[in-house]
């Protein structure tokens, strides 16, 4: 590990950078977004087709599931999703049964959330719902692209790459966190992890108030478990490491 001072967004900080050398590992398949609960990994490819694996995942035993989605959000129970149309859908996270459509239309869909889903539609309007959600979504304030809920928080990213949070039940408001990222992930068990527009991979122990370090390797987006962090690249190659600061 070696230290060094960086501009992240528009505050200069300290970060650790985290070697990663030996800790990363390549699941053999290709995926464009990936989500992992703590028993199943799940992902959607170049094609939106949909597979699913159970944990630890070796690559070869990945299954296809029927259907088309542009991303897929797993929780402890169900996986939902969202198409090309923005429609939404849910089934047991094991795979089994079939689709729901839930009322509504989002582009973004978490469901790692502490008793609740949170999205975001196309003019990246904000909206949660309670588990075991049926479709009576509620709006709130705010405006951001990608969501991600957790046990206490729920994280996200607008359209400036600017990062905020507030509780996952939806209470209080929205607070600023210093740095900058494309996508976030709210549902590590000590800590949020990120990527920023060069690919780049960040992480920050809960709450989190800004004090980034960087985990060496670039991905395009990222999920984490209590315990694995999940990616994929640019080349949509899949990879994972533990997690733990």
């Amino acid at each position: 590990m070696y230290i060094r001072s960086v501009l992240i967004g528009f505050v200069f900080c300290s970060i650790a950078i985290i070697s990663a050398n030996g800790q990363w590992q390549q699941i053999p398949g290709g995926l464009k977004h990936v989500s992992a609960s703590v028993n199943y990994l799940w992902g959607t490819n170049r094609n939106d087709d949909i597979f699913v694996c159970a944990r630890p995942c070796t690559g070869s035993n990945w299954v296809h599931i029927a259907g088309k989605l542009k991303q897929v959000d797993a929780g402890d129970e169900e996986v939902w999703g969202v198409n090309s149309g923005d429609y939404i859908y849910k089934r047991p996270v094991d795979g089994s049964g079939s689709w729901i459509n839930i009322p509504g239309r989002l582009k973004h869909v978490s469901a790692s959330g502490n008793g609740y889903i949170w999205g975001v539609n196309a003019n990246d309007q904000i909206y949660k719902c309670k588990k075991p959600c049926t479709g009576r979504w509620e709006i709130v304030d705010g405006r951001l692209k990608q969501i991600d809920g957790g046990h206490a928080y729920v994280y996200g990213v607008n359209a400036h790459n600017a990062i905020f949070a507030r509780p996952v039940d939806g209470s209080g408001t929205w607070r600023h966190i210093p740095g900058s990222l494309k996508h976030v992930t709210a549902s590590g068990r000590h800590e949020i992890y990120g990527v920023n527009t060069a690919d780049q991979i960040w992480r920050c122990k809960k709450p989190c108030i800004g004090d980034w370090e960087r985990i060496e390797g670039a991905l395009m987006q990222c999920d984490a478990t209590f315990n694995g962090l999940f990616g994929v690249n640019s080349g949509h190659a899949i990879y994972r490491r533990p997690t733990g600061i």
